[in-house]
């Protein structure tokens, strides 16, 4: 069973390991893959376990089949695990694998992605019970109930096209705007992400400027300039850098264009007593913290003032190890030659205001984007429109820099949201609140796009409930394990 799921993982992620081998690349990522896609193996076997002892606790002769019902609930809540601790991957949900269709994942403005999970997962299980119908050779016995139940999977199937078609959903949600629109311009500056962090910096602050220029010569009234995440390759709160910094927020002053960056920062502890277990610490006892951040330069303002979000869902080995707050020694064990290990997990829960207008939107930075709920989260407390930042250049053109930007598609359905993505390499879009894409950009290219997208007040079902589905399940497999107990016990005293 390892060796089948084993088999799976590689042919889905394999690309991060992969990765590790392109030119400059850090063979850190080598390792990371590798130790990804072991360890990930289990949470399928795992699951599949749990499978088996239902099954052979509840079914019996009269119903051998009776815990095919029960395999939905049971996926979903092995996907729906996957998203808290901090050894999770969930990037391998049965819901991302139809975000092309967007005619059939429409409903998930009630049940999240995990909608489609289970929508899969029970056709499945029914398709497999008819199958087994047919191989049992009675089928004078069984020819109605094969027959009802074929009836049924392609209603199943059919279900999310009567909604799309009945909601109307294309034409209500391709331009959907409550209030007017805001004008994104977004840079991609398609910087190799190995070799900037040994670049000149003021170099690479020089080309972005130039790109924003460009920019703002399309189209001079963008309201909101967009870098990806860590395009900064510095500290940027700290005075060591000030003069990088100084030519970011005089360029900001004199466009009098807010301009968001992605950039690692860095937070210094007054008293170390305060320090976080994990905290980093100089020769000299000062102790500090690094994040991985999304910061708004607005125009008049200094870096003490301005607002940022501090990267929450940290990309376990990579951007910081696994429970190292408790143990700390592990912090030592990430080391990429890029800057970018062991960052501080960001405590923030904030939107960011446009400024100039009333309008209000979140970021979310790379990960964060493939937890549903999380990003939904911010959503739910007011944000009128999504912005995500990511590096995804790692991985080159890899099938995951295709599947991280696919992912959105769903955040931007779930919640109703226009969506500005911005990738360092690519992809760069703007998503509608219907999953199009729009004025989508190739992977390894150099370029500015700009959109008017809506603003949109209304909050979905799943934006204001979050994981329901996720959660019911989990009930369920916590009855249907009390259950099984209760079974095994009574076998074993008959």
């Amino acid at each position: 069973m390892y060796l089948l799921f084993f088999s799976w993982e590689i042919l889905s992620v394999s690309w991060i390991a992969l990765s590790g081998f392109r030119e400059g690349a850090d063979t850190f990522l080598i390792i990371g893959g590798a130790l990804t896609i072991l360890i990930h193996t289990l949470f399928f076997v795992f699951c599949m376990m749990f499978l088996f002892f239902v099954r052979r606790n509840i079914s019996n002769r009269k119903f051998p089949y009776l815990y095919l019902w029960f395999v939905p609930p049971i996926w979903i809540a092995h996907e729906y695990f996957q998203l808290f601790g901090q050894l999770n991957f969930p990037w391998l949900f049965l819901g991302y694998s139809h975000t092309y269709d967007l005619h059939k994942i429409q409903y998930i403005e009630f049940t999240g992605m995990f909608g489609i999970s289970y929508w899969i997962c029970l056709i499945g299980c029914i398709t497999f019970y008819i199958v087994k119908l047919v191989q049992s050779g009675n089928w004078n016995n069984s020819r109605l109930k094969i027959i009802t139940l074929a009836v049924a999977v392609v209603v199943i199937y059919f279900i999310p096209d009567f909604y799309n078609l009945f909601s109307d959903a294309a034409d209500k949600y391709r331009s959907k705007s409550d209030e007017g629109t805001v004008n994104i311009g977004i840079v991609q500056p398609n910087i190799n992400p190995w070799k900037k962090w040994g670049a000149k910096q003021e170099d690479l602050i020089t080309n972005y400027l130039n790109l924003s220029s460009e920019l703002i010569s399309k189209d001079s009234l963008v309201q909101l300039i967009i870098f990806p995440e860590t395009a900064l390759p510095f500290h940027f709160s700290w005075d060591l850098y000030n003069e990088k910094y100084l030519m970011i927020k005089n360029y900001v002053d004199s466009i009098r264009i807010p301009m968001l960056v992605g950039s690692a920062d860095i937070h210094f502890y007054r008293n170390s007593q305060h320090s976080p277990p994990d905290a980093k610490q100089f020769s000299n006892g000062q102790k500090y913290d690094t994040f991985n951040s999304a910061i708004l330069v607005e125009p008049g303002k200094d870096k003490n003032t301005y607002i940022r979000h501090n990267k929450f869902k940290l990309v376990a080995g990579s951007e910081r190890m696994p429970y190292q707050h408790h143990l700390s020694f592990l912090k030592s064990l990430v080391k990429w030659s890029v800057g970018l290990s062991s960052f501080q997990i960001g405590q923030d829960t904030l939107l960011f205001d446009l400024p100039g207008s009333d309008k209000k939107f979140n970021v979310a930075i790379c990960y964060e984007s493939v937890y549903p709920d999380f990003f939904a989260r911010y959503v739910n407390m007011g944000a009128d429109f999504s912005v995500i930042i990511t590096n995804d250049g790692w991985w080159g053109k890899f099938f995951g820099t295709y599947q991280h930007n696919q992912y959105a598609v769903l955040r931007a359905i779930e919640n109703r949201r226009w969506i500005a993505r911005c990738a360092n390499t690519g992809i760069s879009c703007f998503i509608d609140p219907y999953g199009n894409q729009h004025i989508k950009t190739q992977i390894d290219e150099t370029t500015t796009i700009g959109m008017n997208i809506g603003v949109v007040k209304e909050k979905t079902f799943y934006t204001k409930n979050g994981d329901i589905a996720g959660i019911v399940s989990a009930y369920i497999c916590g009855v249907l394990f009390l259950v099984s107990i209760v079974a095994m016990v009574k076998r074993k005293v008959i």
